[in-house]
C-alpha cells in the first residue's frame, strides 16, 4: 500500500491505525472502572461483541504480531507490569458470549501464569526487567522517540503513520472550515497521537553488567548482628536519610522529609507536640486533637505535610500542617469514624494515596488519603491489631494481629496469612518487608515478636515446588489456631530464619532501599544491625 499510495493531500503512510490510542487504553480496560463506562460509551452505549473484546492474550499478541495484519498494531500499557486487577472480571460485567458460544469473563492467561493474573504481572515484569530486554531497549526507542520516528530512517524501518498523528504537522488554527477542524480534532484525540521526537541519533545500547547487591533476607542464615546503639526509651520506628540511622522512642514518630523533628504524644495534658531531633527543643504544642481522649498512635505523609491521629475514642483524624506568620498549626481536615475501640495503630501511604488503621476491636480499615473516605474494612482479625506496613513499592499491606501475621494486596485482597507462633503470647509487635526488585522470584518479610524473635519469611505461589515441599512441615507454613475468613489463598509464606538475639519484644523493623542490612530495634532500647559479613554465601 505505501508504495503505490496516490495521494496528493494525504502522504504516504505504512499504518491505518496507530499504536497508543485512547481506544486501545479502553480496549484493554474494560473490566475496570471507569473505563468500563467510557468503553460502552465509545461503542454508542455497550460493549462491543463479544469475539471483538480482549479476552486472551495469546489471541490479542497473535493479531498485533501477525505479520499479515498491519491493522493491529497495538502495544502494551502500563498495567500488563503492575495491575492484575485488570484482568479479572471483578464487577461481573455482561460481556457476552463468543460464536463459539463461550461466556467472555475473566482474561484467559497463558500457561506459563499457572491461572494466576498476579503472576502474570510478576513474570511480564521480570521479562521487561530481563538483560534481553535491557539489550533490546534502544531499538524500540529509536522507533518511538528517537530517529526512526521520522523521515527516511522512519520508511526504511517501516515506521510511518498517518500524518495526523504527528506533532506539528496540522496547523489547527489556520482550519477555517469548523466542521473540518471538529473532524481533525476527533481524529487527533480518538485516532492517537505518535510522542516528540527526542532525539535525532540513534539511542545506545543499555548496559547489562549490572550488578545487584546480595540480598541479606535471602541470606538470612549467614546473617550475623552487632548492636549499634543502646537508649533508655523503646525503639518504635528506625529511619535511614542521609546515610545516617534515626530512631524513635515510645511514643514518637519522626518527621519527614528531613527528619530534623518528631512528633510526640501521650502527655498527661493529652497534647501532642513537635520536638527538634538533634535537641529535643519544643516547637510547638497541639491540645484537645481528640477532645477528652488520650491519643494512641501517628502516622504521618512521606511529604510530611498531613498528619494522621488515632484516639481511645476510636476516631483516625487527619490534620494538615499549615502555618499562622511564625506559629505551626494543625488543621482539621476530617474525622474518619468507623472502628468502635482505640485505634492501635496508623501507616500513611502517599504513593498509594492510602491511609490504613488498625484497632482494638480487631479491625483493618483502608480509607482513601485523597479523598478522605472509607475504602474497605478487611476480614475480622482473632486479635488486636498491633502492627501495620505498607510496601510503598508494590502497595502490599502487612498486618500483624495477635500471632497472626498477613500480606494483602493495596486494594484489600489476602494474598498469604501465617501463625507465626504456638504460644499466643508471643506476639506481633512490628511487621516490615522489603522494597527491591518486586518482580523477582521471592518477596521477603520481617516479623518481629514479643519473646524478642525476628522472623524473616518468604512468599512463594502455591503451584510452586518450594510451596508443596513445605505444605505439611511444622513450623514454616501454620501453627494453627485461630484464622482469618478468607477465601483460598494464592501465596505461601515459608518461615526462613528465626533470629534471636535480642532479649526484648522487637518494637520497630527497617529495611533500608540500599539492602545491605536489616534493622531491628526492641523496648529496652537496643538497636541491632544484622548485614552479611563475608562473601562465602554467594555461590549457595
Amino acid at each position: 500500500r505505501y508504495e503505490s499510495w496516490d495521494d496528493p493531500d494525504v502522504p504516504k503512510f505504512h499504518y491505518g491505525s496507530h499504536y497508543s490510542s485512547a481506544g486501545i487504553v479502553l480496549f484493554y480496560l474494560l473490566r475496570l472502572p471507569p473505563f468500563s463506562m467510557e468503553n460502552q460509551k465509545l461503542q454508542g452505549g455497550q460493549f462491543d461483541h463479544a469475539d471483538r473484546l480482549f479476552n486472551s492474550v495469546k489471541d490479542t499478541w497473535t493479531s498485533a504480531a501477525g505479520k499479515s495484519n498491519t491493522s493491529d498494531v497495538k502495544e502494551l500499557i502500563p498495567e500488563f507490569y503492575y495491575l492484575p486487577e485488570f484482568l479479572e472480571n471483578r464487577f461481573n460485567l455482561d460481556l457476552g458470549e463468543k460464536q463459539s458460544g463461550e461466556k467472555v469473563g475473566d482474561v484467559v492467561l497463558p500457561p506459563w501464569a499457572k491461572g494466576s493474573t498476579r503472576e502474570f504481572i510478576r513474570k511480564h515484569r521480570e521479562a521487561l526487567e530481563s538483560d534481553y530486554v535491557s539489550e533490546n531497549l534502544h531499538h524500540w526507542i529509536d522507533l518511538i522517540f528517537g530517529y526512526k520516528q521520522r523521515g527516511k530512517a522512519a520508511e526504511d524501518a517501516v515506521n510511518v503513520f498517518y500524518h495526523y498523528t504527528y506533532e506539528g504537522n496540522v496547523d489547527i488554527d489556520a482550519v477555517s472550515d469548523p466542521t473540518m477542524k471538529a473532524s481533525i480534532l476527533a481524529q487527533i484525540n480518538h485516532f492517537g497521537q505518535t510522542p516528540k521526537q527526542l532525539f535525532q541519533k540513534a539511542h545506545p545500547q543499555r548496559r547489562t553488567d549490572r550488578k545487584i547487591p546480595p540480598h541479606p533476607l535471602r541470606y538470612s542464615t549467614y546473617l550475623t548482628h552487632q548492636e549499634i546503639r543502646k537508649t533508655a526509651s523503646s525503639v518504635s520506628q528506625i529511619v535511614t536519610y542521609n546515610d545516617k540511622i534515626l530512631i524513635a522512642a515510645s511514643n514518637s514518630l519522626l518527621k519527614p522529609v528531613a527528619y530534623s523533628e518528631y512528633i510526640s504524644w501521650g502527655f498527661p495534658d493529652r497534647s501532642l507536640r513537635i520536638l527538634t531531633y538533634d535537641q529535643d527543643r519544643l516547637q510547638s504544642t497541639h491540645e484537645n486533637l481528640h477532645g477528652g481522649s488520650q491519643i494512641q498512635c501517628t502516622g504521618v505523609s512521606h511529604d510530611g505535610n498531613i498528619l494522621t491521629t488515632g484516639g481511645d475514642d476510636g476516631v483516625v483524624a487527619v490534620w494538615r500542617f499549615v502555618k499562622d506568620g511564625i506559629r505551626r498549626l494543625l488543621r482539621m481536615e476530617k474525622a474518619l469514624c468507623a472502628h468502635t475501640a482505640k485505634i492501635t495503630c496508623i501507616y500513611v501511604s502517599q504513593p498509594y494515596s492510602l491511609i490504613v488503621s488498625g484497632s482494638d476491636d480487631c479491625s483493618v480499615i483502608l480509607w482513601d488519603l485523597t479523598g478522605l473516605v472509607f475504602v474497605k474494612q478487611l476480614p475480622r482479625f482473632p486479635a488486636s491489631v498491633s502492627a501495620l506496613h505498607v510496601n510503598n513499592l508494590n502497595g502490599e499491606i502487612l498486618t500483624g494481629a495477635g500471632v497472626l501475621f498477613a500480606v494483602w494486596s493495596v486494594n484489600g485482597d489476602c494474598l498469604a496469612v501465617v501463625n507465626t507462633s504456638q504460644l499466643p503470647s508471643d506476639l506481633i509487635l512490628s511487621v516490615a518487608s522489603t522494597t527491591h526488585s518486586d518482580w523477582q522470584d521471592t518477596n521477603w518479610y520481617v516479623t518481629g515478636h514479643q519473646s524478642g524473635a525476628v522472623k524473616v519469611w518468604k512468599m512463594v505461589h502455591c503451584t510452586s515446588d518450594e510451596a508443596a515441599n513445605n505444605k505439611n512441615k511444622s513450623p514454616t507454613t501454620t501453627y494453627g489456631g485461630p484464622g482469618l475468613d478468607v477465601q483460598t489463598l494464592e501465596y505461601r509464606l515459608i518461615l526462613q530464619k528465626v533470629l534471636k538475639s535480642h532479649k526484648h519484644p522487637v518494637t520497630a523493623l527497617c529495611i533500608p532501599p540500599d539492602l545491605k542490612q536489616l534493622l531491628s530495634g526492641d523496648a529496652n532500647g537496643h538497636l541491632f544491625s544484622w548485614s552479611l559479613k563475608d562473601d562465602s554465601f554467594k555461590g549457595s
